[in-house]
Parts: C-alpha cells; sequence; structure tokens
C-alpha cells in the first residue's frame, strides 16, 4: 500500500514537472459559419524546459479530429499541408497562427459560436499530455484566407505534401515533419 502511495505521488509530481514545462498562451478557436466542417485553433506553445519536446497529434471531445496542419504560399496560392509532428526546442516558443501552423478542427459535433469554449488535449511523444480550454472568437483579419481553407482540405491531392524534416536552428520556427496520407 505504501509502495501504491508513493507512486501515486511520484506520477503526480512527473506530471506537474511536465505542465511546468510546457505551457500554452492565447489558445483560441476561429469562429465560422454553422455549416462549416472545418474550423481552426490557434496558440503559443512555450517549452520552458532545457529539452525538446515533439507534439504527435491533438484531440478534443467537440470534434470527429483534430489534426496538426500548416497553411503554406506555393506558385502564389496557399495550401495546407498536414504535420505529423511539431517540434518545441527547448527554452523555445512555437506559434499556431492564422496563416500558418495551426490545428485543424474537423467536423465538429454541433456548431460552434463566439463566447463558447473548446477542450482541446495536445498529446507529446513522450507520452505526456497538455489539455487546455480555448475560447471560440470571431474572425480577427485573415476572413477570406481561412473560409476559404475548407474549400482547400476538400482536395487532398492539392493540399498534402511531402517535405521530409526542416531543420530550423531559430528556436522560434518549429522543426516540423510532414507526411501525406494518400
Amino acid at each position: 500500500m505504501k509502495q501504491l502511495f508513493i507512486a501515486s505521488i511520484l506520477l503526480m509530481l512527473s506530471q506537474a514537472t511536465f505542465a511546468g514545462e510546457l505551457e500554452v498562451h492565447d489558445a483560441w478557436v476561429r469562429e465560422a459559419p454553422p455549416n462549416m466542417t472545418m474550423l481552426a485553433a490557434y496558440l503559443q506553445l512555450h517549452n520552458h524546459g532545457g529539452k525538446m519536446q515533439s507534439l504527435v497529434r491533438a484531440s478534443s471531445p467537440a470534434f470527429e479530429r483534430v489534426e496538426l496542419h500548416r497553411s503554406e504560399q506555393r506558385d502564389g496560392m496557399m495550401h495546407m499541408a498536414k504535420v505529423s509532428k511539431v517540434m518545441v526546442a527547448g527554452h523555445g516558443m512555437v506559434a499556431f497562427e492564422p496563416g500558418g501552423l495551426h490545428l485543424m478542427l474537423i467536423n465538429p459535433v454541433k456548431p460552434l459560436k463566439a463566447g463558447d469554449s473548446v477542450a482541446l488535449s495536445l498529446y507529446f511523444q513522450d507520452g505526456s499530455k497538455l489539455d487546455i480550454q480555448a475560447p471560440v472568437r470571431r474572425d480577427t483579419g485573415m476572413g477570406e484566407h481561412m473560409m476559404n481553407h475548407g474549400e482547400h482540405m476538400m482536395d487532398h491531392s492539392d493540399h498534402m505534401m511531402d517535405h521530409g524534416d526542416m531543420d530550423h536552428s531559430d528556436h522560434s520556427m518549429p522543426n516540423m515533419e510532414h507526411h501525406d496520407h494518400h
């Protein structure tokens, strides 16, 4: 019984350390018309620890599926690419923002409007998980581009790209692996 108690305390401490190293700021979900099947979530992911952390997936009970995505300018057109992981350098930060890296929220369980809140879980390669709440907000300036995001997503052959590993030495830029699941 004593060993179980000690194991429980150690588990809580390891989770508290993880929560202390990884922190999310300014999480939000873009409000979209009720008939939209895809929305986007944005946030800043800070790694206060000295060790690289890899975000490998996300989920939400409010959506059928959540994927890591990046908007990319190619041949003068905006395309969407699924990302298999986002690496956050020790003492670094990765911004998920309109026109760049974002969480693609697919098939909402119910329509969301400004003022609602979305529960999101972020899963890391080391088995850790970070639960956050993201308020739903009205468009803040990228309107047309993001409303068209859903249209781009419908044609997977148009937006899926295989870039392999990208190595960024600047801590503000994520190291990402892209993959194509055709």
